[in-house]
């Protein structure tokens, strides 16, 4: 399997894909990663380039070679892989009769679980999605990775883009199937429990990611109390304690993306009634990031390249910290890499904010 990975700063749209694209002669999968205002032409030009090549991507920020960008344009392309791709359409209401046609597609080819991946960018009901479509994902063991889309102009409509259009209230999919050996994916939550006691959502509004009460206290009151920030800088603090959703053994952040005048908390990934909620803080970056890599490393003896979707505010953080270089070039120390930066993030049956979801190919 063979990754390539290029990009451009230029206005001109044409341009910018002639550049991204310098050097790569064919491809079985074409990915697109380009700011909102710039998406729909530089969807149409590539699409015209590579005539009949699959193609997804999503409007959003990105990085690679140790340089984040939400201005440029990226073209990623796999090689030596078998791809299926297709759509989820109605995200918002009815995702589901979208699903024959997924698990059709997905038996386009002979799928299995250590080499096989479902890539997706949603529009939004990232929840909803990740319900109607692991369905059919759980029964074939199949993992899947992506990100919710980022950078949309107020007033537009989120949008996704499958060869060469763009499409809102929907999701785009591509089934991944390495030719040449296994591919993994994980996740790196950089977060740790600030207590080990945990709070119950007692009052939440699941389809609006709202959340009121914790132990039927204001959730606010709850949060300054434990972290003794004010309900004004709630939403900033948000990248040193976001909010953690108990799952087991396992913590899934989720992050306030603002709060009304009465203190109600609006987060990123929906909390559901009566869930275990922790208040999470910072743990060491470095170990936590040299685990990632032992744990990659540790299963696959050799990789050929690393997708990641990873977090905007997550990189925030990371830069604020002074070591945005060390972790760049320790994803760097896997080969080559290209990285999609975004709000919403998504791993198997779980959308995740402020977390790096990883997919890596033998």
């Amino acid at each position: 399997m063979r990754g390539f990975v290029g990009t451009s700063q230029s206005d001109n749209i044409s341009e910018a894909i002639a550049q991204a694209t310098k050097g790569l002669k064919k491809a079985d999968l074409l990915i697109l990663v380009t700011p909102f205002i710039k998406a729909e032409k530089a969807a149409e030009y590539l699409a015209e380039k590579y005539p009949g090549t699959p193609m997804i991507g999503t409007t959003s920020a990105f990085y690679t070679s140790g340089n984040t960008d939400d201005k440029g344009i990226m073209v990623i392309a796999l090689a030596g892989v078998t791809v299926a791709t297709g759509v989820i359409t109605n995200l918002r209401k009815t995702p589901v009769t979208s699903i024959l046609e997924f698990e059709d597609t997905l038996n386009t080819m002979e799928p299995a679980a250590d080499n096989t991946v479902c890539l997706e960018f949603n529009t939004g009901n990232e929840e909803k999605l990740l319900a109607t479509i692991n369905s059919v994902l759980r029964r074939y063991d199949i993992s899947l990775a992506g990100s919710s889309s980022y950078g949309t102009p107020l007033g537009d409509k989120n949008q996704i883009i499958y060869n060469g259009k763009l499409m809102a209230d929907t999701a785009v999919y591509a089934f991944v199937k390495n030719n040449a050996g296994r591919i993994i994916v994980g996740k790196e939550n950089i977060y740790r429990k600030l207590s080990e006691n945990p709070h119950f959502a007692t009052l939440v509004d699941r389809n609006t990611k709202t959340l009121f009460q914790l132990d039927d206290i204001p959730a606010h009151e709850v949060y300054t109390a434990e972290t003794g920030i004010e309900k004004e800088g709630i939403v900033e603090n948000m990248l040193i304690n976001p909010l953690g959703r108990g799952a087991g053994q396992d913590v899934f952040i989720t992050a306030t993306n603002s709060l009304d005048m009465n203190g109600v908390m609006f987060n990123g990934k929906a909390i559901f009634e009566n869930e275990a909620v922790f208040i999470m803080e910072p743990d060491d970056l470095e170990q936590v990031n040299q685990e990632t890599l032992d744990t990659i490393n540790s299963q696959l003896e050799k990789t050929s390249f690393s997708l990641c979707f990873d977090s905007v505010n997550r990189l925030r953080y990371i830069a604020g910290t002074g070591k945005l270089d060390d972790y760049m070039n320790n994803i760097g120390s896997l080969g080559t890499f290209a990285g999609i930066l975004g709000i919403g993030q998504q791993i198997k049956n779980q959308h995740v904010n402020q977390t790096l979801v990883y997919v890596v190919f033998e």
